[in-house]
C-alpha cells in the first residue's frame, strides 16, 4: 500500500511547475509557486518521466 503514492503523477505539483515558469516569463513574483510546485512533487514528475515510471 504505501507505493501507491510514488507511483501516481503529482498533477498538482505540475501545475504549480508551470504556473511558476508562466508568471517567471511574464515578469510577475514565480518564486511561491516553484516552492508550492517543489512541495507537491511538481519536480519529482520529471525524474519519473526520466527514467520511465510514468504509469500509475
Amino acid at each position: 500500500m504505501p507505493n501507491t503514492v510514488r507511483n501516481g503523477i503529482p498533477i498538482l505539483g505540475i501545475i504549480f511547475v508551470m504556473l511558476a515558469v508562466y508568471k517567471l516569463a511574464k515578469g510577475d513574483p514565480w518564486v511561491v509557486w516553484a516552492i508550492l510546485g517543489f512541495l507537491f512533487g511538481g519536480f519529482g514528475a520529471f525524474r519519473q518521466i526520466r527514467s520511465g515510471r510514468t504509469n500509475a
